[in-house]
């Protein structure tokens, strides 16, 4: 037998039609029986390692790989939230604290929190890839509970990368007949 022939079984490699080629590396052998052969290719950097270290290595491989491959694919999304007070003139309210929070199961992280301008607007920008609930923050002593439209939560997506949530406030019953006229 030259270098290029190896028996298997009772067969030769070459008549099985196998081709292998592991450059500088070595080739282990595990296995083989009726034309059905295992072979592991060491390079010359796993050599020395055990099962464990390989298996590290990999796992550190597919790690990094993850890793690159969602920093790659991060999408950032815009949400603007428009504060008005429902009288006859729709009139934007300034100076409202809107909190943005990323819902996370049940407690949702305060992610941020801006002061409406004077077109009653905020502007949460580069907001990532996920839900997240809107909430506003107003003197309960003078205003009834904010109404949202359509809903005060969102999802920033590939597709909704930009979402708009309307806060219409109303005075109180008894504030309302010297303010609404």
């Amino acid at each position: 037998m030259d270098n290029n022939e190896s028996m298997v079984g009772n067969e030769n490699i070459d008549e099985l039609n196998l081709r292998m080629s592991a450059g500088n590396n070595k080739i282990k052998y595990y296995e083989c029986d009726e034309g059905n052969c295992i072979f592991e290719i060491l390079d010359e950097k796993n050599t020395n390692k055990s099962c464990g270290e390989e298996e590290k290595d990999i796992n550190k491989s597919f790690e990094e790989e993850e890793k690159n491959t969602v920093e790659k694919k991060k999408i950032y999304g815009q949400i603007i939230v428009k504060s008005i007070l429902d009288c006859a003139k729709h009139e934007y309210l300034q100076g409202v604290k809107i909190n943005l929070y990323r819902i996370n199961g049940l407690s949702p992280i305060l992610i941020e929190s801006r002061m409406t301008n004077e077109e009653g607007k905020v502007i949460f920008s580069k907001v990532e890839e996920g839900c997240y609930r809107i909430i506003e923050i107003v003197d309960k002593r003078y205003f009834e509970k904010p109404k949202y439209i359509e809903w005060n939560e969102v999802t920033i997506s590939e597709a909704n990368k930009k979402q708009k949530i309307i806060i219409i406030n109303k005075i109180k019953r008894f504030l309302t007949k010297n303010r609404c006229k």
